[in-house]
């Protein structure tokens, strides 16, 4: 993963509290020093007889007192800088992410979109035969199934931050027909470079909503497609609990590193450096996952393959 290196506005921050404390403890000192220099000025007139005894603070006492105030100031000072810190740092975070982001949405457009463009320009030759214009015509409407499903992960993933998607549809599907029907879309399209292996029951009824488990399977299974080497196999496995089924992918892949683990479900996230990453994707994908499972009552649960690689498993809940 990459460096992170420190940015002018937070070393400004850093250089502004240590102002801010050095400056408190600077005239905590000077106020206890400059009342104990009173204090030692009055017993000298005292006892020289130029001044009566009077009843005066003792330095012990103001000492007590601001070191009493000048805690209490301190920890207001450092709460209300933990609190700014933890702001910019938040806003920094998602200003990163969002960076990313449009990032990768525009190795993502870029694709299908000059794909699209030779295609048209190509169907425009005078003379195509007709078996060249009928391949033609279906991969251009491969990239535009392509840009279709883009645009909706990113609509599907502000709805479900506003908490605005559409109410699930909960019914009796089975999801064992349905997820050999996501393998088979899976073999031709993305997955067309790997050995998908599925270990499905024959039938298993469940009562869930058929979009939403279309959805979180496709996205578990694409994101191990793209996160594993070519060739490589990516298991699927489908079974019941009480009360629940499980869906489980495993891939080959380099798995995930410890540092990056508990962000992969925040939107935008993606480990590494943006610039730099060959995988193409848009950090939207388990954010979506982990969003529709919380509004069905599931979860969805990672641990490392063995010897490498990565394993989800999203438990689906019967719901009445």
């Amino acid at each position: 993963m990459a460096r992170t290196v420190p940015r002018p506005p937070v070393l400004l921050f850093g250089m502004l509290a240590l102002y801010i404390l050095l400056q408190s403890a600077w005239w905590m000192w000077l106020l206890v020093s400059k009342d104990r220099d009173i204090y030692a000025l009055q017993q000298q007139l005292v006892g020289a007889g130029l001044v009566p005894e009077l009843p005066v603070r003792l330095p012990r006492h103001t000492l007590l007192m601001v070191v009493g105030e000048g805690l209490v100031f301190l920890i207001l000072v450092l709460l209300g800088l933990w609190i700014m810190f933890r702001t910019v740092r938040h806003e920094l975070s998602l200003a990163r992410q969002q960076r990313d982001f449009l990032m990768a949405a525009g190795h993502e457009l870029r694709t299908p979109i000059a794909a699209l463009k030779l295609h048209l320009q190509t169907l425009m030759r005078p003379g195509l035969e007709a078996e060249s214009r009928d391949a033609l015509v279906q991969n251009a409407r491969g990239d535009v199934d392509r840009l279709q499903a883009l645009a909706e992960q990113v609509l599907l993933a502000s709805r479900l931050e506003e908490h605005a998607a559409a109410p699930q549809q909960y019914e009796i599907v089975d999801v064992a027909r349905l997820t050999g029907e996501i393998l088979g879309e899976a073999r031709s399209t993305y997955g067309r470079s790997h050995l998908l292996v599925g270990r499905l029951p024959a039938t298993l009824p469940l009562r869930t909503d058929a979009g939403s488990f279309r959805t979180i399977a496709g996205n578990l299974l694409e994101n191990a497609c793209k996160y594993s080497p070519a060739g490589t196999t990516v298991a699927v496995e489908l079974g019941a609990v009480p009360g629940a089924a499980y869906f489980r992918v495993t891939d080959q892949g380099a798995g995930i590193a410890e540092e990056d683990r508990r962000n992969i479900y925040t939107k935008f996230y993606r480990g590494g450096d943006e610039a730099t990453r060959s995988t193409k994707g848009t950090g939207l994908g388990l954010f979506i996952v982990l969003r529709l499972l919380q509004d069905m009552g599931g979860r969805i649960e990672y641990r490392p393959a063995r010897p490498h690689g990565s394993t989800f498993t999203a438990l689906f809940p019967n719901r009445p």
